[in-house]
Order: C-alpha cells, then structure tokens, then sequence
C-alpha cells in the first residue's frame, strides 16, 4: 500500500523534489509580480474545461434545504480573469478533479494545477512566461535529483511550431494524421522527438467550435482569429501535453457567441445543467476591461518529465506518493 511506502520514506526523493518544484514556482510568481489568489474548490458548471463529462459532481443544499448538484473545479480560469481586472497578474495553485472512468498512465482525477493569469501580455509573452517558468523549475529539480540531462531543458529554447507545421512535420514522418485532428499521445511524443528531444510549444489551433469526432475542441472563452485559435500547449518529452494557454475573448458578446457554438453549451443542456451559470463570467467581460492571457501547469506531468529523463517508464502515478485514479481509491 502506498501509505506503507510513504511511512518507510520510500517516496522521500519524490516530496523533496515536488516541493522544491513548488518552491520554485511560487518564488518565479514572486519576482514577477504576480499575486496568489484562492479560488474556489466547489464550483459550477463554470469551473469546468472544455469537456463537461468530466465534471466530478458533489451535492449540496440550497437555503430552502434541498440538493444542488455542484461540481470540483477542474480550472480556477474564470475566477483568475476576474481578480486580472484590479490586481493584473495573478496564479493559483491548487487540486483539480477530472471524472476519469478509465485507468490510464496519463490521467488522474485528482491533481495538481499551476494556473496563472495577466493583462499585460499576449500569446508570445504568454508562451515566454511558460517557458521561463518550467526552466526555473527543472533548474530547482537539479538540486534535488541532479540529473545532468536536464540541462538541455534549461539551457537550450523550447521549440516554437505552429499547429498546421507540427501536422507537417509528423506527415512526412510517416504518421498518419490530418489537419483538424487532435494530437494524442502517440503524436505529441513523436512531435518532441522529431524536433530534437526539447519541450515544443505547438501555437494557433483550428477554431472550429464542433469538430468532428477526435477533432481539435478548445475552450470557448479562447479568442479566435477568423479559423485559428490564440492558443499554445506545451509537450513535454516523454510525457506529451502538460501545459494549455490561450489569450482570453474580451468582448462579452462574442465570447457568448463561442459559449452558445460549443459542445460545452450542449453537454449542460444534456445534462439539464442551467447554462446561464455563466452569466457572470460574461458580466464579468462585459464590465471589465479588455482581455486576458493565461495557462494551466499539470504539476504531475512537470515531475514525470524529470523522472522520465532518468526512467523512460516513468508515468502519472510515479509523479505523486498518493495518486488519485479509479485504481487507487484507497487510502
């Protein structure tokens, strides 16, 4: 059992090096000017990604006694946009709950987020943040584990390509894929690899708000330029996307426009979901001022990468003494 493990100090490596990272994080924000906030744990619909399913209800009792159904963030995004508007550049970190009904090497349903949020940068400053903020941490991991390797990732740039190149590059790699797919796994590895082994920033995916079956979907509230998106993931080697980021829609009308076009309107229809449980986002823009740039960090996808420099078959639950999935749901 893992909690034998963790009284024998066998995961003692692994909480040193997590804090450490943390550390690292925390003081990055710091000298930067950025300001922790605290955003809800129990939300609405609208601590929701892009794929509702994934929401992990709980109940709760409404003033007249009777049950609400709520949900566990999986992104505190709306509420950082909103603290942008009188503090500017702001993160959070905290746990984020995903509904994963299957066991997989990639995927918790509890862990943890690094999110942050500012109004004085666009897509390139944003992907500039995300990539200095991963070099301060790998360089932090070295005084915990000392993997020489990870230099590369410190001292050499992350690879910049734009979704329709990184398509290009894996064609005529010989990977069967087209545009308007969504990269999985196989292909994000792939992707790093063929691209030299560095941590690539793939930019401005498909914009369309429906695409077919194992096509490209991205948040409404992500702005568009006519049929891509402002938007960046980050694959990691060995580990694949760890990092999503978009410049933010600031007109309220057309971020509702997206929000009405989106499989998110239609999960909540489905699932007899009050969808004007956005509306205060959308008051939210609609009073604020301009727009936003933000990402989110997976935490443990940040740690597998280090391990995974000294131990390819490192996975998801290598990166947490606890792991949270349908397969360890206890202790």
């Amino acid at each position: 059992m893992r909690h034998h493990s963790v009284m024998r100090g066998e995961f003692r490596q692994l909480t040193l090096l997590r804090a450490e990272l943390l550390r690292s994080a925390r003081h990055w924000f710091e000298t930067r000017n950025f300001t922790e906030i605290t955003v809800p744990h129990i939300t609405g619909a609208t601590g929701s990604c892009e794929w509702f399913p994934n929401a992990m209800p709980v109940t709760m009792f409404n003033p007249q006694g009777d049950k609400q159904a709520m949900f566990l963030r999986q992104t505190g995004q709306l509420y950082l946009e909103a603290f942008t508007q009188a503090h500017n550049r702001v993160f959070t970190i905290g746990p984020s709950f995903r509904q994963e009904r299957e066991v997989t090497g990639r995927h918790l349903c509890e862990f943890t987020l690094i999110e942050f949020e500012g109004r004085d940068f666009e897509l390139d400053g944003l992907m500039d943040h995300i990539e200095s903020l991963l070099k301060a941490m790998y360089s932090a991991a070295t005084r915990v584990v000392g993997i020489s390797p990870l230099r590369r990732y410190i001292d050499e740039p992350f690879n910049r390509v734009t979704y329709a190149n990184a398509i290009k590059v894996l064609q005529n790699n010989g990977h069967r894929v087209s545009f308007g797919d969504d990269l999985g796994s196989t292909e994000e590895l792939a992707l790093c690899e063929l691209l030299g082994g560095l941590p690539t920033l793939v930019t401005h995916y498909p914009a369309d708000p429906k695409p077919r079956r194992g096509g490209v979907i991205k948040f409404f509230s992500m702005k568009r330029t006519g049929s891509e998106t402002l938007c960046c993931d980050l694959l990691l080697p060995k580990v694949g996307e760890s990092v999503g980021g978009a410049v933010r829609e600031g007109s309220a009308e057309t971020c509702k426009k997206q929000f009405l076009e989106s499989y998110m309107y239609d999960h909540l229809v489905a699932e007899g979901v009050d969808p004007a449980q956005f509306d205060w986002y959308f008051e939210v823009l609609h009073k604020g001022d301009g727009q936003s740039s933000g990402c989110g960090i997976g935490f443990e996808r940040v740690v597998q990468s280090i391990q995974a420099v000294a131990e390819p078959t490192a996975n998801i639950k290598t990166a947490v003494e606890i792991p949270r999935s349908p397969d360890y749901l206890v202790p």
